[in-house]
């Protein structure tokens, strides 16, 4: 269930929200290892006290959905509600075809998009089989669609909840690699310098965000710019800016005394 947001349809509140966790992450992998490198006594401690960490982390997409916050096709107004989840729109074809990443989903329709395209005649098939109501929304109340592959997103006629349900689409997973070198000097039995210096993203491997707000790009919304865009990374979407959380490649060195 998706917590405390005002569901699209209130007769049947569970109606299109019941479906994957926000956190639904289905495969994740994570290796961590630790390599201290034999050495010998000499030059200073130089040849002794290194140490080598890495971190991968592997994991798949998680879960986002097209949530439509500005037109209130089912007529209920809870579009306009402070804590609204939005509308649905209708869904024809797999939804793994919407896999999110560094571009939006391709738009089509100039009413829509403002990018002088024509609505495709999938997007026309998918809303003639549903009415004439479709096929208005399609044409003239929002004026285009959303296409990848052979799925197509439609606007739903007025009066009615769309198909195309919470969360039923996945991004772009998270993939990165921290590596850190640790070097040791021993000055006394209880006294130790350790310098540090972390690699953080160390391939500097793009990392796009989920679409989904607030905490991530907010994207989401078929009728804004940027639908399906994961245009950030996950750090600054979120806002969370930490190291390690999917940024570009940063170094820090660091210089600490143990005693």
């Amino acid at each position: 269930f998706n917590g405390m947001t005002m569901p699209p349809d209130s007769t049947h509140p569970t109606s299109g929200l019941y479906s994957n966790s926000d956190f639904d992450v289905r495969h994740r992998f994570t290796l961590s290892t630790t390599y201290l490198i034999p050495g010998k006594d000499g030059m200073g401690q130089l040849l002794k006290g290194w140490q080598l960490n890495s971190v991968v982390t592997l994991q798949t997409g998680g879960p986002w959905g097209a949530r439509d916050t500005s037109n209130d096709f089912s007529g209920t107004n809870q579009v306009n509600e402070v804590d609204s989840f939005g509308q649905f729109w209708n869904i024809s074809g797999p939804p793994s075809n919407f896999t999110s990443g560094p571009n939006p989903i391709p738009c089509f329709g100039d009413a829509l998009c403002g990018n002088g395209t024509a609505i495709p005649q999938p997007c026309i098939d998918a809303a003639t089989k549903l009415g004439p109501g479709a096929l208005d929304s399609l044409n003239n109340f929002i004026g285009g669609c959303y296409m990848k592959g052979s799925t197509v997103l439609i606007p739903p006629a007025q009066g009615t909840i769309g198909n195309a349900t919470r969360n039923i689409f996945r991004d772009s997973g998270f993939k990165n690699w921290d590596v850190s070198v640790v070097k040791n000097f021993i000055f006394k039995e209880r006294l130790t310098t350790q310098f540090r210096a972390e690699f953080f993203n160390v391939l500097n491997h793009p990392i796009f965000t989920n679409p989904n707000g607030p905490a991530g790009a907010g994207f989401d919304d078929p009728s804004s710019t940027n639908f399906g865009c994961g245009c950030n990374t996950p750090d600054q979407a979120a806002p969370n800016p930490v190291l390690g959380t999917g940024g570009a490649r940063s170094i820090q060195l660091g210089l600490k005394l143990i005693f």
